[in-house]
């Protein structure tokens, strides 16, 4: 009877323990930046999400370093309800340390952001910021993301991308 009982006690330990552990090991564990549900609500608290439109597109690209700060870079496409061709209205978002937006940059279908080099976001295609020219496949942020300089660089010379980012 007392054996069992031991037995019992220590199966009972063997499966509290390790929850326990579990639990406390993610009570410290912060957010990372890569999850989600986080950008997606510090996107749709500042309300850059239109809330007439479906959410089918939302990643964490890559992270651009400015002035030693990182500044993550949040691809999104929204597509439009209703509509009888699909349409699409498509953003790069450019956040601060604290989620909040530095920079909001309309593109096409004819391009797309690739990956972040420094303080260089280099793009599938051309765009011209805001409808202006000149028209370009790098974007080199400055001034805490909020300014942007638009060039051209032949895709061969593209650096190097590190990979994972």
């Amino acid at each position: 009877m007392i054996s069992t009982l031991k037995r019992c006690l220590v199966a009972c330990f063997c499966l509290i323990i390790p929850i326990i552990y579990s639990a406390s090991s993610l009570a410290g564990e912060s957010v990372k930046l890569d999850d989600r549900i986080l950008i997606f609500n510090a996107l749709n608290k500042q309300n850059l999400l239109h809330k007439d439109r479906q959410l089918v597109h939302l990643v964490h690209l890559c992270n651009l370093v400015i002035d030693n700060e990182y500044y993550p870079v949040i691809d999104v496409m929204e597509h439009v309800k209703g509509a009888q061709v699909p349409r699409g209205v498509a953003h790069i978002f450019v956040l601060d340390s604290t989620l909040k937006l530095t920079k909001k940059i309309y593109y096409d279908g004819t391009s797309s952001p690739l990956y972040c080099k420094d303080n260089r976001l280099f793009l599938f295609g051309f765009l011209a910021i805001d409808g202006l020219v000149p028209e370009g496949n790098v974007l080199s942020f400055s001034h805490a993301g909020k300014k942007v300089i638009v060039s051209e660089m032949e895709t061969n010379d593209f650096p190097a991308q590190i990979s994972p980012q």
